[in-house]
């Protein structure tokens, strides 16, 4: 795991974020003023305040030809650099007074140096920390002097393309200095939340580097976020009073704001927290409300359990749902009461039922399904009414027995066929299942037997949950269904008419 110290604190995946209050030209050339800050930033929830150490002339020339002068839109514009970088330097006599001062307050103190004379100049002071500012993170030669000093290396990525920033991080491998920082930093002042694409910290990870966020934005939300994505080093201008102005007062955060952000980010850490399931503390005593099975209406003794006899509801007190497909279609191995949370030693056996085979149905069976299909009790419970022509009859049959996503079977009792199963797969591990009772079969309790007996080939096929369709007005049909465990009965308005959607976990849940 990437990390370092700076100073006594930590810098790391595993250790609290690490703020620095940025005082650049905060300072209105007041020393004075320098010094409020630093104390205004350690009662703020800053860990170091951190400085820029130049002078004009070490960063560039003294002239007013047009590319010597700002053209960006904000107050910068119109302004010669030199005349900026004048007036927002920190002079160098006043470096060690503010280390001291922020020694003082608890907070570390380093600096982003310019040139080489800066670089020596902030080894003399034994800054704890060397950051490289994203204008300069191609001046590999800089990059190279500040890593040779041996202390951590805080690199801000702005304008960077990636591989500007592969090589800088490989200079300060290639001085000995693996302590190394890569901040995400757009070097707009201030800066469009809109255009931070902190997603690209994810891409950073991949350099073996800790992360963090040089945030130009006005208020905490890129913030909050990079840290969700990783970051553990925010970076922050940082102002006493913007009424004071400067080159920087107009997108710095004042101590309020600045220890706003602090206490967001520590929420976000906090509930960002470790990786953990099941109940917290807080939410022990909320468990007893889960869901669990309990007994809706009183039960007789060896009477078949039914959707509407068992129910899904809060508390917990009663067996998990998932047991609920393994409870249906049971017997009650004693009277139940209303409101009673269901345990195994109220569940009977399976209730008994006619014994039914299934065997694939052939070409041969064309005539006596045509039969069943025209059937006046089938077709009224059917999705489709009328009469079915014989030559449509076979060349559907013809496609259901070809077909890779439909099995059809014929059920027989004593050797004798009784009706019809059929299957239709409609999902990777669900089927929806549909059957007809042969009219001179009705009345003994096949329907239920039949769907029991559809359960075995389903499983064979890959099926974990059976679906079914059935008219409101099929009581008959229902009844059956209910009787070997279906549940979820819910009423759907079709073009066909109104149906009963329901269903049966036929595999175990989590096998």
């Amino acid at each position: 795991m990437p990390g370092f110290s700076i100073g006594q604190k930590r810098v790391a995946d595993d250790a609290p974020v690490y703020f620095v209050a940025e005082l650049s030209a905060n300072h209105g050339q007041s020393l004075d003023k320098a010094l409020e800050t630093v104390a205004a930033a350690a009662k703020a929830g800053a860990d170091a305040i951190k400085l820029q150490t130049y002078t004009p002339d070490t960063l560039t020339l003294k002239s007013e030809a047009p590319p010597f002068v700002v053209k960006t839109k904000n107050a910068w514009a119109g302004r010669t650099l030199h005349d900026l970088y004048a007036e927002a330097m920190t002079p160098w006599e006043w470096h060690r007074n503010i280390m001291q001062a922020a020694g003082e307050v608890g907070l570390a103190c380093f600096s982003t140096p310019f040139d080489a004379t800066a670089v020596r100049f902030l080894a003399e002071l034994e800054v704890p920390a060397y950051k490289v500012a994203s204008f300069e993170v191609t001046d590999l030669p800089l990059v190279e002097a500040m890593a040779r000093q041996g202390r951590p290396m805080i690199i801000s990525s702005g304008m960077a393309s990636l591989a500007e920033v592969e090589a800088a991080v490989r200079i300060c491998h290639e001085a000995g200095n693996r302590d190394v920082a890569v901040l995400r930093c757009v070097s707009a002042y201030p800066a469009d939340p809109r255009s931070m694409d902190l997603r690209s910290l994810e891409v950073l990870r991949g350099l073996g580097v800790v992360l963090g966020l040089s945030d130009h934005t006005r208020d905490n939300v890129a913030a909050i976020t990079a840290v969700a994505l990783g970051a553990r080093f925010i970076e922050k201008h940082f102002i006493v009073d913007r009424s004071w102005g400067g080159p920087d007062a107009f997108f710095s955060l004042e101590p309020s704001e600045f220890r706003s952000l602090v206490d967001d980010v520590r929420t976000c850490e906090a509930a960002l927290g470790h990786p953990r399931f099941g109940p917290s503390v807080e939410e022990q005593n909320s468990v007893a409300f889960r869901r669990s099975l309990f007994v809706a209406r009183e039960v007789a003794p060896g009477q078949v359990l039914t959707c509407d006899d068992i129910r899904s509801v809060r508390p917990s007190n009663g067996l998990a749902p998932h047991h609920l497909p393994a409870v249906l279609g049971r017997t009650a191995s004693r009277p139940l009461k209303a409101a009673e949370p269901v345990s195994w030693d109220m569940v009977g056996a399976v209730a008994p039922l006619p014994a039914v085979t299934l065997r694939p149905a052939t070409a041969a069976d064309s005539a006596v399904l045509l039969a069943w299909r025209n059937d006046a009790d089938t077709r009224a419970q059917s999705r489709r009414t009328g009469v079915v022509e014989r030559s449509e009859h076979e060349a559907w049959l013809d496609q259901t027995l070809s077909s890779q996503n439909r099995r059809l079977f014929i059920a027989e009792s004593g050797g004798v066929a009784v009706g019809q199963v059929r299957l239709d797969r409609n999902g990777p591990s669900t089927a929806e299942v549909s059957f007809t009772v042969a009219p001179e079969a009705r009345g003994r309790g096949l329907a239920a037997a039949l769907l029991k007996a559809a359960e075995g080939p389903a499983r064979e096929w890959g099926t974990r949950t059976l679906l079914a369709e059935i008219r409101t007005n099929n009581e008959r049909s229902i009844r059956a269904f209910k009787r070997v465990g279906y549940y979820g009965f819910v009423e759907r308005a079709r073009a066909e008419g109104s149906f009963i959607d329901c269903e049966r976990r036929i595999g175990g849940y989590g096998s």
